[in-house]
């Protein structure tokens, strides 16, 4: 029996991603380094002791590495034969990603709804993007946004729950903590889960996933001024609001075919079904030792 190991990561997404393995190529989990696959992530540099099939997840802005990794799942836009698929994390929230997929309730009931103008959950704004503080204190000069994370909360402590927390608002900011093309984590996802309107900033090619209709994107606005203007006059406009609330999450209203179920399962499907030694996709030879050892020195 094949069996696999989990290396230099949080292991939660990891076993998220496990469970699209068709049950039928299955391996065992092991701890040992003769493990014949071996997930691993951004934390830490063990991968280089495991001789197995290395798969890299991550949920972090990093760009896979494919002379370590045989084969990668992350944010990029990346084509690189069957080594590499996109899976932004958003997709492994399922409650939220069941959300973005299903028709969209009554606006006039989501609108009865909100009391609030805004909400922000932010814990830590150590080596991020400046946006995390820019935006909230643009918006902030138009009305209050209710800050429920650890930094500048107003709200009397930080929320338990995010969800039932930004249900309450109109607006939601779903800002990440750095801008690379293809990086979308769950919080753009979570603001579409509260009914809110995301106003969100971080992936600058959004709009090529999500209906630019239905959302704030702050790419497209030249200034936080503008920003803030575009925001103020949806906000005092009921027709516009609602408009917006009946916009399918999707382009085109459609669950994109790449995060299909069957997507997924076909792409690790392929890791686990082939004779074993074809699967391997790293530089084994002498230049790809060599670049082993470079990173294990430094």
């Amino acid at each position: 029996m094949k069996t696999f190991a989990i290396t230099d990561a949080g292991e939660t997404l990891i076993n998220q991603l496990i469970e699209f393995i068709p049950s039928q190529l299955m391996p065992s989990r092991t701890n040992r380094k003769t493990a014949n696959y071996v997930f691993h992530s951004v934390f830490g540099r063990k991968v280089h002791r495991y001789d197995g099939i290395r798969i890299f997840v991550t949920g972090e802005n990093v760009t896979p590495d494919f002379n370590t990794s045989d084969y990668s799942v992350g944010f990029d836009h990346l084509t690189f034969g069957d080594r590499y698929k996109r899976i932004p994390l958003y997709r492994f929230y399922i409650g939220a990603y069941t959300n973005l997929c299903s028709p969209r309730q009554d606006p006039t009931t989501i609108l009865s709804t909100k009391s609030q103008f805004c909400s922000y959950v932010m814990s830590n704004t150590k080596d991020s993007a400046p946006e995390r503080i820019s935006i909230y204190d643009a918006l902030s000069e138009y009305k209050q946004v209710s800050s429920g994370g650890k930094w500048r909360n107003n709200v009397g402590g930080p929320v338990s729950d995010k969800i039932q927390f930004q249900s309450s608002c109109k607006f939601a900011l779903a800002i990440e903590n750095s801008s690379s093309p293809g990086y979308c984590t769950e919080k753009f996802a979570q603001a579409a889960q509260s009914n809110c309107i995301p106003i969100y900033w971080g992936d600058p090619t959004i709009a090529q996933q999500f209906n630019s209709k239905a959302f704030i994107n702050a790419h497209e606005y030249h200034s936080l001024a503008d920003l803030t203007d575009a925001v103020r006059q949806i906000d005092q406009d009921d027709t516009r609001y609602l408009s917006m609330l009946a916009e399918p999450w999707f382009v085109d209203g459609k669950e994109p075919d790449e995060l299909k179920s069957e997507s997924i399962q076909q792409f690790l499907g392929n890791i686990f079904s082939q004779p074993y030694e074809n699967a391997y996709r790293r530089n084994r030879s002498r230049w790809g030792i060599k670049y082993v050892k470079q990173k294990i020195r430094h």
